[in-house]
C-alpha cells in the first residue's frame, strides 16, 4: 500500500489495509518570533511525521498516519495576538476520543507525535489518566528530542528554545516557505528574580519573558544543519516504529525476557 496517510485514503484501501500502528501527530499555531510562520509547530510535526512513517512503512512497518491536530496549549502565551490555546484537560480529552476511535478499528499500538514543547507535561498526563483504561498502548514521541546528539554536534548557538537555531534550521529543510530569514534576529530570555535557577518550577508568562516571542539565535541557521538533525531523528523514529509494528502483545509486552 503506496498511502499511509488516513485523510488520503479512501474506504477500499482502509477496509483491505492491515495497521498494526497509528500515529498522532499534535502541532500548535503560535508566534514564532519575526520570521517564522504561525504553523511552524504544525508544519514541522506533520512533515516529520510523514517522512517517518513512509520509512518505518518501507522498512515493513504497518502504521498509519492520522491528521496533524494543529491546535495545542498555549494558556501561557495569551498575551500575544492570535495565539491559539486549548486548556489541558481539552488536550487530553481529544487525545482520548481519537485513541478510542483508534482502538474501534482494532489497532492496539498508538504513538502520540508531539510538536510543542508546551504540551509536554500535558500529555504525558493523559497518558497516566489514560493507562488503566484503554486495552492499547500509548506511548509519547517528540521529534526534537530524538536526535539531540546530532543537534549538539552541528548547532553554534547555546541558547535555544523557541524560534532558535535548531528550530529554525528544521523549519529550512522541512518547510522553507514558512522562513524569512531577512527577519531573523537574536533574542535572549529575560533573567528571574531568583538567585539560583531549579528551586522552583513556574509556567513562563511569555509576553515578558522574550520580547518578541523567540528564544535563541536564529541567524545561525541553515538547511543543512537541519537535514542533518532530521534525517537522523527519521531514522531512529522510523526503527521505533518499525519494532513496535512488529511487537506481539504477549502478557509481557513492551518487554522481552
Amino acid at each position: 500500500m503506496s498511502e499511509y496517510r488516513l485523510e488520503w485514503m479512501k474506504r477500499p484501501e482502509l477496509m483491505a489495509g492491515e495497521f498494526e500502528v497509528a500515529v498522532l501527530p499534535i502541532g500548535s499555531t503560535e508566534a514564532h518570533a519575526q520570521h517564522l510562520v504561525y504553523g511552524t509547530d504544525t508544519f514541522q510535526v506533520e512533515r516529520f511525521a510523514e517522512l517517518a512513517v513512509a520509512e518505518a512503512d518501507r522498512r515493513g512497518a504497518k502504521c498509519i498516519l492520522l491528521p496533524t491536530m494543529p491546535y495545542s496549549c498555549n494558556e501561557n502565551v495569551q498575551q500575544v495576538p492570535w495565539v491559539m490555546s486549548l486548556r489541558p484537560r481539552t488536550l487530553i480529552d481529544f487525545v482520548t476520543d481519537v485513541l478510542a476511535s483508534v482502538v474501534r478499528q482494532g489497532v492496539r499500538k498508538f504513538v502520540i507525535m508531539n510538536g510543542h514543547g508546551g504540551n509536554t507535561s500535558v500529555l504525558r498526563a493523559a497518558l497516566r489518566e489514560i493507562f488503566p483504561h484503554t486495552p492499547a498502548f500509548v506511548a509519547l514521541h517528540e521529534w526534537y528530542g530524538v536526535a539531540s546528539d546530532v543537534e549538539e554536534e552541528v548547532m553554534e548557538t547555546e541558547e535555544r528554545g523557541h524560534a532558535c537555531e535548531m528550530e529554525t534550521s528544521a523549519m529550512l529543510h522541512l518547510c522553507p516557505e514558512g522562513v524569512d530569514m531577512e527577519a531573523a534576529e537574536p533574542t535572549q530570555g529575560r533573567k528571574t528574580i531568583f538567585s539560583r535557577g531549579g528551586v522552583l518550577f513556574f509556567v513562563n508568562p511569555w509576553h515578558l519573558y522574550t520580547r518578541n516571542s523567540g528564544l535563541g539565535d536564529p541567524t545561525k541557521a541553515t538547511a543543512e544543519k537541519g537535514k542533518r538533525m532530521i534525517e537522523a531523528a527519521v531514522d531512529r523514529t522510523a526503527q521505533a516504529l518499525k519494532e513496535l509494528s512488529d511487537a506481539e502483545m504477549d502478557g509481557l509486552f513492551p518487554y522481552r525476557e
